[in-house]
């Protein structure tokens, strides 16, 4: 199942050019690769299990069905462009991907946050990353002699 639904990939694809269906092999691929990778960046912030409630676009935020939907459409519209005209504008898909990307990031770094996640954000880094800590006392000193 996709992050996010066909209704988040309509709103970034011109409808006179593009129709996102239920069914659509293509899209379906591009969805579990856009899954992947919006899990992927966001590990270092929540926890596993947090990230395995996202099932379905009912249990997913918002804000990240959004990115999905962007990321989604980017990689659909290029792809579909990219097999007819081998020289086509790239602007849009990737103004939408950078978009999607942002968004991401603003998420990772803890400047947007995400209220239907009760998971207090991290970088997934914490002391036990650096050695030695402040609770161990040190082998030895500069001022030691030998």
């Amino acid at each position: 199942m996709a992050l996010n639904s066909l209704d988040d990939i309509k709103t970034w694809l011109p409808s006179d050019k593009f129709k996102a269906t239920d069914g659509n092999v293509e899209i379906t691929l591009i969805e579990t690769d856009v899954e992947r990778t919006i899990k992927g960046y966001l590990s270092s912030v929540f926890s596993q299990a947090t990230l395995e409630t996202w099932a379905d676009p009912d249990a997913t935020p918002a804000y990240i069905r959004s990115c999905a939907g962007r990321l989604v459409a980017a990689f659909y519209y290029a792809k579909k462009l990219s097999e007819d005209m081998p020289d086509w504008d790239r602007t849009y898909p990737q103004r939408l991907y950078d978009e999607a990307m942002t968004m991401l990031e603003d998420v990772r770094t803890g400047q947007v946050t995400l209220s239907e996640v009760d998971e207090p954000i991290g970088t997934g880094l914490d002391n036990s990353f650096f050695y030695p800590d402040s609770t161990t006392e040190p082998k030895f000193t500069m001022d030691m002699r030998w």
